[in-house]
């Protein structure tokens, strides 16, 4: 067995598209309910860390990755015109 099997074989990674999960989380949890003072809006990053520990806990992983997709063109682009 290879140093990078024996690696594979004892670790669990996670991988999460972070911009996905925050667009999910912004329009599945309520915004009107979730602000602070100012009536900034917080659902979305109150959903995304959520949505996150509830997957760490669920798999447990030994590691956590959360990607974002930085103003390029993606799949959603072309799904969406209005994508950003």
């Amino acid at each position: 067995m290879t140093e990078v099997d024996q690696y594979i074989n004892e670790n669990k990674i996670l991988i999460v598209d972070g911009k996905a999960l925050l667009f999910r989380a912004y329009f599945a949890q309520s915004y009107s309910s979730r602000r602070v003072e100012d009536a900034t809006p917080t659902n979305a990053i109150y959903g995304l860390l959520h949505y996150l520990f509830d997957a760490v806990n669920t798999c447990n992983p030994t590691h956590d990755i959360c990607c974002w997709d930085m103003g390029s063109k993606t799949f959603r682009s072309d799904l969406y015109t209005n994508y950003m």
